[in-house]
């Protein structure tokens, strides 16, 4: 399994490609001032060793699954170059509709991508993974609940779990704390997935945001080893709501992120807002991988070769 973890600013974005050359695009969120993450697939197709889907019947996808955690519009404003660039097969999505303020979500993306994405019997894909599951608070349980009806968005967010060689991934959406206490108290058999096969690498919810911190899910699971997120990595900087705790809760090892020929740079929280682009690389096996960015953030521990 091959991933990158977009630089897209406050936006959100990744790939995930597995063994069988099949790629989940998570989030498709952009930001006119960093890299486009279609640009960013063109140039690392090669690497992340995508294969572009072809149905039964020759039908050529280059994606073969786009994975909305929810419609915001950080997480979906690149639709219309998505749709017309590298197409995915199959959507994971709830429809615009079922949102109280369906009305307002991101036109390119309702008309694009979500209205279009409305059939039926698709073909079944061979991921090839350990586990791939995901998990939701219904749309309408938010709405009715009063922890939750104050961000239905956010607090609806699709989680999707991936392992692969013996390394598990979380991607969080935006779920905010009210959602985790809720998911741990009413969805015991995916707490328990997790706990049993263990989060390695978890993608902070809310961009690392402290309205995100899984304070409930970490006393269900355990520590991980590493979190990534896209804000400052500056937590404790006047003005910021980057929560600090994920520090205390990256208990794991310590990551060779860069190097610049004379040093090399070791951290556990990462973020793409100080390291850009990130790579993750767990072909190793065993349940070891790699771990690379862009740059190294400051906070990193430097050491000289």
């Amino acid at each position: 399994m091959r991933i990158i973890i977009c630089d897209v600013g406050d936006a959100a974005c990744a790939y995930v490609t597995s063994k069988n050359g099949h790629t989940m695009m998570i989030d498709c969120g952009s930001n006119e001032f960093k890299e486009n993450p279609v640009d960013v697939f063109h140039r690392c197709k090669k690497w992340l060793g995508s294969k572009d889907y072809y149905t039964q019947r020759g039908e050529r996808y280059p994606i073969t699954l786009l994975h909305i955690t929810h419609p915001d519009k950080d997480h979906v404003r690149n639709a219309s170059r998505i749709i017309k660039e590298i197409p995915p097969y199959l959507l994971k999505k709830e429809p615009y509709e079922k949102f109280p303020d369906g009305d307002e979500i991101h036109t390119d993306y309702v008309e694009k991508i979500d209205k279009v994405y409305r059939g039926t019997n698709p073909e079944e894909i061979d991921w090839g993974f350990e586990y791939n599951k995901i998990c939701q608070i219904p749309v309408e349980k938010c709405v009715s609940t009063n922890s939750l009806k104050e961000k239905v968005r956010n607090n609806s967010s699709i989680l999707r779990y991936i392992k692969e060689d013996g390394v598990g991934i979380l991607f969080c959406g935006d779920l905010e704390k009210p959602g985790w206490e809720y998911l741990v108290a009413n969805n015991p058999d995916f707490i328990n997935l997790l706990k049993e096969n263990g989060v390695n690498i978890l993608i902070a919810p809310h961009h690392g945001h402290k309205s995100g911190f899984p304070a409930a899910l970490f006393d269900a699971i355990g520590d991980v080893d590493i979190v990534i997120h896209s804000k400052d990595t500056e937590a404790s900087k006047e003005g910021t709501d980057v929560s600090s705790q994920y520090t205390n809760k990256a208990g794991g090892h310590i990551y060779n992120v860069i190097s610049d020929g004379q040093y090399s740079y070791f951290g556990k929280v990462l973020t793409t807002r100080s390291n850009g682009n990130i790579f993750i690389d767990t072909n190793n096996g065993h349940g070891l991988y790699s771990i690379w960015t862009v740059k190294a953030s400051p906070n990193h521990d430097k050491y000289r070769k």
